[in-house]
């Protein structure tokens, strides 16, 4: 989440009437983004009078919108005329094609635009024609399967160790759980799991998603003498997902921290990724560090990528 929200958030401008624009920033500025229902291409302009465009094509339902931009020595000042929104940061020169700037959300990578390839879009509710065949749940199960993790999602030095598939247990099975696939990741702080986990279809993974959000209603499940905290995000304008930390205070110093979001492409919502990670905590606390859930966060951004970014590629002659 706080990739996708720094990628937002460098692309609004404030300044006044005396606003300067580094030269080496001006012309367009493009970012693929992948969501849960595919992959987005964001397009920003920066102008040399002080002024900035931006549009996104894809999937994500990320507004369009403009205003005035300040930046030099290393460091902008962004505001929107269009939406409610006041970024400042810092900025690494161009180099070759590539401009890097940390705002307040976080880092962002972006590439000199290539030609449009047609009319630019302002909206972004379209879903990219890469393979339009309606899939049933059985048929993702079958392609994800047969899927290897990339480690090229991963930040270095984290690498996946082995991916598996899990066979649903009998709760999994009421619950309406078809098939699991798991990735195993080594992180330099601590290891943790993505997992595809894949529904009979959509009201039963709507119907655990539901539980899981709201994790204190009659249905939600908790042993005896564990904690549960939550932390609520909106994930790429995709709706929300969460991140749950489990503790049992009698038995254990180890919080689980699980994060999930339902997607949406190529089926809608028979599937949800999880990312899942342990860490140990102090004796006076009873949930994960904030620190711990931002790397359960990335686990799922990952995820998602590798999604987004794998699924349309492996699935067009893998099912009948």
């Amino acid at each position: 989440m706080r990739r996708a929200l720094a990628l937002l958030s460098f692309v609004v401008a404030c300044s006044g009437s005396t606003a300067k624009v580094d030269p080496s920033l001006v012309g367009s500025w493009e970012l693929m983004v992948p969501n849960a229902q595919g992959v987005a291409r964001w397009v920003w302009d920066i102008r040399a009078d002080g002024t900035y465009g931006f549009h996104a094509e894809g999937p994500g339902n990320i507004p369009a919108h403009s205003g005035v931009f300040e930046a030099r020595g290393g460091h902008y000042i962004l505001r929107s005329t269009t939406l409610a929104w006041i970024d400042t940061g810092t900025y690494v020169p161009p180099h070759g094609d590539t401009l890097t700037a940390t705002g307040k959300l976080g880092t962002a990578s972006w590439v000199r635009a290539k030609a449009a390839q047609g009319p630019a879009r302002s909206d972004s509710t379209s879903v990219p024609a890469v393979d339009a065949r309606t899939y049933t749940a059985a048929e993702v199960y079958d392609i994800v399967s047969k899927h290897t993790f990339d480690d090229r999602i991963l930040e270095a030095p984290s690498r996946f160790t082995r991916t598996e598939t899990v066979d649903p247990d009998a709760r999994e099975r009421s619950d309406g759980v078809i098939g699991i696939v798991r990735a195993h990741v080594l992180a330099a702080r601590d290891s943790g799991t993505i997992s595809y986990v894949v529904y009979r279809d959509s009201a039963a993974a709507e119907a655990a998603h539901e539980m899981l959000a709201i994790f204190d209603s009659k249905v939600f499940r908790s042993g005896p003498g564990e904690f549960v905290s939550s932390h609520a995000y909106s994930h790429r304008e995709r709706g929300e997902a969460r991140c749950l930390s489990r503790l049992h205070l009698r038995t254990s110093t180890t919080a689980t921290i699980t994060c999930y979001l339902p997607v949406q492409y190529p089926v809608r919502e028979p599937v949800l990724i999880e990312s899942e990670l342990g860490e140990n905590v102090s004796a006076t606390s009873n949930e994960a560090s904030l620190a711990a859930v931002q790397r359960a966060e990335d686990l799922l951004f990952a995820g998602i990528k590798e999604w987004s970014l794998q699924f349309p590629a492996s699935s067009g002659g893998s099912t009948k």
